[in-house]
């Protein structure tokens, strides 16, 4: 089994740290802020990003 490494020197952790969290932290005052009709929204779109992120690893991984 590969040894993670969770640091800075990781290219997958900064990328994580770079895109999705900030998606995740602008999201969830913003499911306070849009009416109930439209949470479904705000809940797609750190959904979305976290595919993006996992494809794009699984790509790069692949193609190593």
């Amino acid at each position: 089994m590969e040894e993670f490494e969770l640091s800075f020197k990781n290219k997958y952790v900064r990328m994580w740290i770079i895109w999705v969290l900030p998606v995740i932290f602008l999201s969830t005052p913003l499911l306070f802020l849009v009416p109930t009709k439209y949470e479904w929204v705000v809940t797609f779109i750190p959904i979305t990003a976290v595919l993006i992120f996992y494809s794009w690893y699984k790509w790069d991984k692949r193609g190593r």
